[in-house]
């Protein structure tokens, strides 16, 4: 196959093939990797279905790499679970992923745990290795340690997941901070008693890839007008909720109206569900009778977003005040006026750290190694959001009561 991030997409294993077919992994395609970013960056229209081919292929590389010098994996089936956990690892993701699972209050990893257990096709499929690969490809998953090699290539700060990512994200989104050197990164890695680490003299490449990984939280993943819209659509499935609740009329086409039932939803129902039901389901709420839900539609449709406000922690006053004026001004501040705190991930030496190796055996977790790489913490940016029209001169004296909530400092 060919792809634009890593040229040709390679397999020859009739079982990865066959999981790629499988309708559970096909409605992938359906659903954007970066979720409501396409009205922020107007390229990123990429789908988790290509990312996770690409996880697959950056899995395929790193085993080869391994194999060639370490010997690793030892037998096919360890192969075999290491490529189709890279291939499914995003299979539970819904609509506008992350926000969609904020709003039902489960982890998409949930989800995947469940598809690849309870999905009749997906679940034949891998039955056919043998009765228990479905059961591992979860353990993996959910990082029990029963295998600990291909769990940290899957999930830990230096994976195949954020190998693809990264590149295909940064083409994507036509940014060019985001990129680094994969080949050379494959190639730095090495096995020591079963564990995935580094090499010393790999340290800048390493240092390259974290360097990327900082940079694209800042410009594209936490980007304050994608962190908005992201916002915009919680808010419209979380009005859709309530009017659910009071059993208000409100058209909800039924794949999205069983999986928001409070009750929670089957598998089956869940696999429905994709971007396209969703944008339906917003041009159907664009003229509903509720004028809440009929103007948070229209607003995403059309892209009249939210402003987005960069500012320090306000005030439980600030925040009561501010609620205040925008009911005043006409906007249920329960859906229009919203706070999010974003944090922007550096290198976790307390979690699952990179440990270098040298040549001599002597091991070190790379924020030791690196200076850069100890400047590389974590911080919060706290934002505030709300409609534009609430902080604009016609406003009159409740935009000026407004702006001077807003922009005022602690």
């Amino acid at each position: 196959m060919k792809d634009p991030v890593h040229d040709e997409i390679l397999f020859d294993d009739s079982l990865l093939w066959d999981l790629v077919n499988v309708p559970a992994v096909q409605r992938l395609r359906r659903i954007r990797q970066l979720g409501t970013s396409y009205l922020t960056f107007h390229g990123a229209e990429h789908t988790r279905f290509a990312h996770s081919l690409g996880a697959y292929e950056t899995m395929r590389r790193v085993l080869y790499h391994l194999q060639r010098e370490c010997g690793w994996p030892k037998d096919r089936r360890d192969e075999r679970l290491a490529l189709s956990a890279a291939l499914l690892h995003d299979v539970g993701h819904g609509p506008f992923s992350h926000t969609f699972e904020s709003v039902l209050g489960i982890h998409h990893e949930e989800w995947t745990y469940r598809i690849i257990l309870e999905d009749y096709e997906l679940r034949k499929t891998l039955d056919g290795v043998d009765s228990d690969f479905a059961l591992d490809l979860v353990s993996i998953l959910r990082k029990e340690g029963r295998f600990p090699a291909i769990e940290a290539l899957i999930s830990s700060q230096l994976d195949v997941d954020r190998m693809d990512y990264m590149l295909r994200d940064a083409q994507a989104t036509g940014v060019s901070y985001g990129r680094f050197e994969l080949a050379r990164l494959i190639r730095s890695l090495t096995m020591t008693d079963g564990r995935i680490y580094v090499k010393s003299s790999s340290l800048h490449t390493v240092e390259q890839y974290l360097l990327a990984r900082y940079f694209m939280y800042v410009q594209v993943y936490l980007h304050p007008v994608t962190v908005g819209s992201d916002v915009l659509v919680e808010k419209i499935l979380t009005r859709v909720r309530d009017l659910m609740s009071e059993e208000s009329r409100v058209e909800v086409p039924d794949a999205l109206a069983r999986v928001l039932a409070p009750a929670g939803t089957d598998v089956a129902a869940y696999v429905r569900l994709d971007e396209a039901v969703l944008v339906y389901a917003f041009h159907l709420w664009s003229e509903a009778e509720d004028a809440i839900l009929r103007d948070l539609s229209t607003r995403f449709l059309h892209r009249k977003l939210f402003a987005p406000v960069v500012r320090e922690d306000p005030s439980q006053i600030d925040l009561a005040a501010l609620r205040t004026t925008a009911k005043a001004m006409g906007f249920h501040p329960d859906y229009y006026v919203s706070q999010r705190q974003c944090i922007i991930p550096g290198y976790d030496v307390l979690g699952q750290g990179i440990t270098l190796i040298g040549a001599n055996g002597d091991m070190v977790d790379l924020s030791q190694a690196s200076k850069l790489i100890r400047t590389l913490v974590p911080s919060r940016e706290n934002r505030l959001f709300l409609p534009k029209e609430m902080l604009e001169e016609s406003a009159g004296s409740l935009g000026r009561r407004a702006r001077s909530i807003v922009y005022s400092r602690p």
